[in-house]
């Protein structure tokens, strides 16, 4: 009975999550060589670590493990911090680490790992921006984080639309907002385009980006046959979720609570849109989806009294990680 146990907060429990943590990356160490590194195409400030862990692919999957560690216990912090759970409860690290740790392409160093870690800042000063005194140096900085991680995964740009909905959720849409906004997104690229042009790399890179930038063709996209069946027991779990908290529970809870969650809504929706401009990341995207589901999932499970299907369902989603390791093993 995990679900109920990371209900709580007891000790043990971290040392549970790390065990569950190396279970499930144990085939990513033993076949550490077959981890895929990218390092071809990608964004200014991943470009040059990936080409230093392409030739190190140990390294790259003990960084990437250790990632998902430090970013499990943030998100846990953020997601419980904000009430969207219990204060007490390990569910959103559980979860993100489970998701994240369900595709052996996620093993190894990817532009996604950086991405997240400044997504989920972002989204921490988004569910506090309205609260603070100096409101518009806080929508600065989440334009800034929003912008550092396109920097390493060039996709997660589009996550300015989820600052801009919180402008809209919290009615604070105005001239001096939407400036902070695009000041603090633009901030970093003036820096990385001095740099380019001042080395004569300007060009180049520009014609890069448009064409990462050109969205995909989804029709012509042939995922295979486990990826189908991945697709739809997450997506199963993601839609209960989704439709038992935010036709359920939701509008019985406090306006701020009610707001943070349209803001996680919102975030997934703009995660599942950004899939069509992620071009030869596409392998890899569904890391950038798993961080907003991972919340929502959590939530489904916090407030779900009937702990029989919080249980199937967690089961569900563990074994469908065993198959496919097993599957990948034959």
């Amino acid at each position: 009975m995990l679900i109920g146990k990371f209900k709580t907060n007891h000790p043990f429990l971290y040392a549970v999550l790390l065990l569950l943590a190396i279970l499930l990356w144990m085939d990513g160490f033993i076949f550490y060589r077959d981890t895929p590194t990218l390092f071809e195409e990608t964004a200014p400030l991943y470009s040059l670590l990936g080409a230093f862990f392409s030739y190190y692919p140990f390294l790259g999957i003990t960084a990437s493990f250790l990632f998902m560690i430090i970013q499990a216990f943030l998100f846990n912090k953020v997601i419980t911090e904000k009430n969207l759970v219990d204060r007490n409860s390990q569910l959103p690290a559980l979860l993100f680490m489970v998701l994240m740790s369900s595709s052996f392409s996620l093993f190894g160093i990817h532009p996604v790992w950086f991405a997240n870690l400044f997504l989920i800042l972002a989204l921490d000063k988004i569910f506090d921006v309205f609260t603070e005194e100096e409101v518009y140096l806080e929508i600065f900085n989440v334009g800034f984080l929003v912008s550092f991680a396109s920097l390493f995964y060039l996709p997660a740009l589009f996550f300015i639309l989820l600052l801009v909905a919180s402008l809209l959720i919290y009615f604070f849409v105005n001239i001096r907002a939407l400036l902070a906004s695009i000041m603090g997104l633009i901030t970093p690229y003036i820096f990385v385009v001095l740099y380019y042009y001042w080395f004569d790399m300007l060009e180049e890179k520009a014609a890069e980006i448009v064409v990462f930038a050109q969205p995909l063709d989804l029709l012509s996209f042939q995922p295979e046959p486990f990826a189908w069946v991945s697709i739809i027991i997450f997506g199963f779990v993601g839609l209960v979720s989704v439709f038992k908290i935010y036709f359920g529970t939701l509008p019985d809870k406090p306006v701020r609570i009610r707001r943070r969650y349209k803001l996680l809504l919102v975030y997934l929706i703009v995660a599942l849109l950004s899939v069509a401009f992620s071009g030869n990341h596409i392998h890899i995207h569904h890391g950038v989806i798993m961080v907003p589901l991972a919340g929502i999932i959590a939530g489904f499970f916090q407030e779900n009294k009937k702990m029989f299907w919080s249980e199937l369902f967690f089961s569900l989603i563990l074994l469908l990680i065993l198959v496919g390791k097993l599957a990948r093993l034959d």
